[in-house]
């Protein structure tokens, strides 16, 4: 996969490639937290974000993304909301749909299949700020997606309120309630205490 990766990488024109599951130091708190906290960022200032759905088979087809189980993650909001270019591969890492755009989201099919799955327009995942959605509009975001850690439910939504909270794993459901504190103190929408996600 991460060879593949490169491969693809190097195709697109860019130098360095950077892998969520194997360049982030999970055996060091400190470093785990820091890029934890930092990934919205580094999604929004990639030249490229490359997503591969596993689950696609080639040639993908329309809803292939959609049952796909990246698309079920909590960490994958911001995957897809934070870049200014995104590009989709089936599990052969060909492009989505045959799709040969470099960039995704500006492709109005893909673009359209997004929105629908997560139900906010489609303008809004091309050119997302996190000040284009309410509050309650992100929790409903997040409320049907999956997390291996309960912890990874608050802190994949980091970037998308802006937060402050520092992650720090084994505080498990707290989590969630810190970011929710955090919310209704720089917002003061205190509806947001009725939210509830999935349960664990």
């Amino acid at each position: 996969k991460l060879r593949r990766l490169c491969e693809e990488v190097r195709e697109l024109g860019h130098r360095w490639a950077w892998s969520d599951t194997c360049c982030i130091d999970k055996a060091t708190s400190s470093i785990l937290n820091q890029s934890l906290a930092s990934m919205y960022k580094w999604y929004e200032d990639s030249a490229a974000t490359l997503v591969l759905l596993a689950s696609a088979a080639h040639p993908s087809k329309l809803g292939d993304l959609t049952l796909s189980l990246w698309m079920k993650r909590a960490w994958t909001l911001q995957e897809f909301l934070a870049p200014k270019v995104i590009r989709f591969y089936d599990r052969d890492w060909k492009p989505y749909l045959g799709d040969t755009r470099l960039n995704h989201k500006e492709s109005p099919e893909i673009m359209q299949e997004l929105a629908d799955a997560i139900q906010i327009p489609a303008g809004i995942i091309v050119t997302f700020r996190p000040n284009d959605l309410g509050v309650r509009e992100k929790l409903r975001l997040a409320s049907a997606r999956n997390a291996t850690r309960e912890e990874d439910v608050a802190y994949a939504l980091i970037g998308i309120f802006q937060s402050d909270i520092r992650p720090q794993y084994g505080e498990r459901e707290a989590a969630l309630g810190h970011l929710l504190q955090e919310i209704v103190a720089r917002s003061g929408e205190v509806t947001v205490l009725a939210w509830t996600g999935n349960s664990s």
